[in-house]
């Protein structure tokens, strides 16, 4: 009795077979079996699907006059259907189709797609284990499933170990757990495979395990025998004819180039030279990346790795592409050619966001991460140096795209709303690569302007086809993708953007004036040599030792107040940073910060000189303008977009949950003063509800007001969030499993609730972040401890100032800021550490 599907897939599946050759070309007819086949087939059961068996046939028939087949993907399923193993029920069959699922994921990818290779391994696994459960059966073809069971688990492991290869830094469990990829790969391929014909392919995949051993391993500890080994069983394999996973004769150059001899990469050049032009249209990016690996290597001749990113990019192979630009920018900035480096990593960035689901797991993520954020800080800083026009350009893109990969993937989005194959990824970084290479004026050809406007005008729309979300899907927020210098000088247009970043040797800000596209005005590049990397993480520790003091209670490291720590971190901003960039704002009334992470989380708004002798001649940045914090130009321009002026608000959620924490506040003035305002409706939570229930009230109300406490995560910010009582939270991540809530503001005034991750340099994710991604416009958020005595007059003067008619949330929040700086403390100035926690975000 055959098996019954879902009743979905069994109706696609018959209406497809109706519809083929009637309506159906045969490669429209083969795109959309080949997905629905396998939809059906996993997870891989012992009796086969009526539906599926059909589709098999069809397509079998159609591929027997095709020449099509010589594509390995087709190939394999090509034999795989002629054989009949998925249609004859049994154990065997459950097996065979655990193969099938394995070896056509692990084909998807090589694209780049970690969560197929992820999905490869367990049906590997699954194989294993069934073959281990019918162990009695002598017959040939259970011993031939059982090797190429452990082959495939083999290759797969090697692919996730290369995959994860500079995680290995990290150290610690992470590089164990990477090292045992291939320690694995090498136990399951000890033995040779007992049929003949497979002798080939175990020679490919354990020769490519030992030159991994080998190549990681201490210098001191290396053996010989490994790489020595590992040659020679690729050599044998080369010998053959035929190709395995991307090629033995590939896998043999690779391994030459990891030993790195003179004779060793001529070698390696050679082969590749005369491979390259014998292999699949989808396989030469990899070739074309070794070569120009070793060509770099034997000669400093680096001209291929352009060629070689273009073609990855044409055929998918995203991480192929990005590994070749990064790989590219490294040996440049080795070789000190510093700002040809950073246009490379700028390539890199391009591709990054198609690559969602790259490292599976948060702390792998973290990893890759802090060396994507490192690199285009450090690039970034070295174009703002340059200070071309070109090069100041290149500057913000590549932190908008490295900022918008952080965003992304910390909180776990899915990226540009592509489908989930690769072409779709590999369309949006051409299309990306095209666009700033047509706006820097550096495409290819002889173009007249109109030709320019024209392609331009037409990848905008494809771009935004592209990145454009469902309305079924998160909120249009698009964090996860890329901006172009159009869209950041129009969003320029009514406040300029401020873009700052701080490197491993020093670091720089570039600011975008309003009006640049219309005017024709230039960037403005600042050079920051004292904003390095290693003082902004100083000024984070100062400012959580700060906050971790009581009242009066000195630091018991420096003998120092929190007012003396404030005062030391403050000083340090305007003179590293805000100085200057003051000084070229010049009369501007409102300025966008994009300081991205670390950064994001010190007041640069506060920045000043302040004299201890004289408090009358203090002077800080939001003297003369106000400030507003953005992560990226797309979160900004939504938030502006769908604003609604303060005047229309009509109601108020405010959440006053029981105040249990180690440090409970005052709010009872605070809630007094929230009671007295005039024209909106009113609903209190002041008992721990459940989730559902708050987040329905976020739903009916304008402005959501949390009187309480923020309950940071340095180390997951997604964790951290809102802290409610009983040492319950509501998360970030709780905002993002939400619908969308476009046009509502939140009011955070608690303790810390702007604080974000401390150890990824360009991390931009907390709570305002995530509001603004669920769909907020406007979140007002503290970055340390308030004081709970302040907070009745701030709140009250906050309201009443942003609700008159056209004022923008900043110039609310810095004219009370002003307010409570000269006037806090019976008539005396009022030192920042009381008032500054405060800031606005939304752009």
């Amino acid at each position: 009795m055959l098996l019954m599907i879902d009743p979905g897939l069994a109706a696609r599946a018959r209406h497809l077979l109706a519809h083929h050759p009637q309506r159906l070309s045969d490669d429209e007819f083969l795109a959309e079996a080949t997905t629905l086949h396998d939809l059906v087939e996993d997870p891989p059961t012992e009796q086969p699907a009526h539906e599926a068996v059909l589709l098999r046939r069809r397509m079998t028939q159609i591929w027997s006059r095709s020449e099509q087949t010589a594509m390995p993907p087709v190939e394999f399923r090509y034999g795989l259907f002629r054989a009949g193993h998925l249609d004859e029920p049994g154990p065997f069959r459950q097996l065979r189709g655990h193969l099938y699922c394995a070896t056509v994921k692990f084909h998807r990818a090589l694209s780049g797609e970690r969560r197929c290779l992820q999905s490869a391994e367990m049906h590997c696994r699954d194989a294993l284990l069934i073959g281990g459960q019918n162990s009695a059966q002598r017959h040939p073809s259970w011993t031939e499933a059982g090797d190429e069971s452990r082959m495939t688990l083999a290759a797969i492991l090697c692919c996730l170990y290369e995959q994860d290869r500079e995680l290995l830094a990290a150290g610690g469990p992470t590089a164990q757990r990477i090292r045992a990829y291939v320690d694995e790969a090498i136990a399951q391929t000890e033995q040779p495979p007992a049929m003949p014909q497979m002798i080939h392919s175990w020679r490919a995949v354990r020769g490519r395990a030992l030159v991994y051993r080998w190549s990681d391993a201490d210098p001191a500890v290396r053996d010989a025998a490994d790489i020595e080994g590992g040659i020679s069983l690729l050599e044998s394999a080369a010998a053959q004819p035929g190709h395995e996973g991307l090629g033995s004769q590939k896998l043999l150059a690779d391994a030459l180039i990891e030993r790195r001899g003179h004779d060793d990469l001529v070698r390696a050049i050679k082969m590749l030279s005369a491979w390259i032009h014998q292999v699949p249209a989808e396989m030469a990016p990899a070739a074309e990346q070794s070569l120009a690996q070793a060509r770099m290597l034997l000669s400093g001749d680096d001209q291929l790795f352009d060629a070689s990113y273009r073609d990855a990019l044409a055929t998918g192979r995203l991480r192929i592409a990005w590994d070749t630009k990064t790989q590219h920018a490294g040996w440049l900035r080795t070789a000190g050619r510093t700002r040809e480096a950073a246009h490379a990593y700028l390539a890199a960035f391009q591709v990054l966001p198609g690559l969602v689901g790259l490292q599976g797991e948060r702390p792998d993520k973290e990893v890759v991460l802090l060396h994507t954020g490192r690199a285009a800080s450090t690039a970034a800083t070295d174009l703002i140096r340059s200070g071309s026009r070109d090069d100041l350009i290149a500057a913000v893109m590549l932190l908008e795209a490295s900022r918008a990969v952080m965003l992304g993937e910390m909180l776990d989005l899915s990226g540009p709303q592509a489908k989930p194959g690769g072409p779709e990824r590999a369309r949006l970084a051409r299309l990306s690569t095209e666009i700033v290479a047509l706006e820097n004026g550096t495409a290819g050809g002889q173009l007249s302007p109109w030709q320019i406007a024209e392609r331009l005008e037409r990848a905008y729309g494809d771009h935004a086809a592209l990145t454009g979300n469902g309305t079924h899907g998160p909120p249009t927020v698009e964090v996860a993708g890329q901006s172009t210098w159009r869209t950041v000088c129009r969003a320029a247009q009514p406040a300029p953007l401020v873009y700052l970043t701080a490197g491993d040797s020093g670091g720089g800000a570039v600011i975008v004036p309003s009006g640049l596209a219309a005017k024709n005005q230039q960037p403005i590049g600042i050079s920051l040599p004292r904003l390095d990397h290693p003082t902004v993480l100083q000024q984070v520790a100062l400012l959580r030792r700060m906050d971790e003091l009581q009242g009066q209670n000195l630091d018991p490291k420096t003998g120092e107040s929190r007012i003396q720590i404030m005062t030391r971190v403050l000083e340090t901003l305007w003179d590293c940073a805000m100085e200057k960039v003051v000084e070229e704002l010049g009369g501007t009334r409102l300025a966008v910060l994009l300081a991205g992470g670390l950064l994001g989380m010190l007041p640069l708004h506060a920045a000043g000189e302040m004299p201890q002798e004289r408090p009358q001649s203090w002077r800080f940045a939001l003297d003369s303008m106000a400030f507003t914090y953005a992560p990226t130009v797309a979160s900004m321009t939504w938030a502006r977009a769908h604003r609604k002026d303060a005047s229309r608000w009509k109601s108020l959620f405010v959440l006053a949950p029981p105040d249990d924490s180690p440090r409970p506040m005052s709010r009872e003035a605070e809630l007094e003063a929230l009671s007295r305002l005039d024209g909106l409706v009113l609903e209190k939570i002041d008992t721990l509800e459940d989730r559902r229930t708050i987040m329905g009230a976020l739903r009916r109300h304008d402005v959501f007001h949390f009187a309480g406490h923020g309950w940071p995560s340095a180390t997951d910010p997604l964790s951290g969030g809102l802290y409610l009582s009983a040492g319950q939270t509501l998360q970030v991540a709780s905002f993002l499993a939400e619908p969308p809530l476009p046009g509502r503001v939140a009011m955070i005034p608690g303790c810390s609730t702007a604080m974000i991750g401390d150890h990824l340099p360009e991390e931009s994710v907390g709570l305002p972040t995530a509001l603004l991604q669920a769909g907020f416009t406007d979140v007002m958020a503290t970055q340390w401890s308030v004081e709970g005595g302040l907070m009745a007059g701030l709140i009250d003067g906050l309201y009443r100032r942003w609700r008159e008619p056209g004022t923008h949330p900043a110039f609310a929040l810095a004219g009370i800021q002003r307010e409570l700086f000269r006037t806090g403390d019976n008539g005396r100035p009022l030192h920042p550490l009381y008032w500054a926690p405060f800031t606005h975000t939304g752009g």
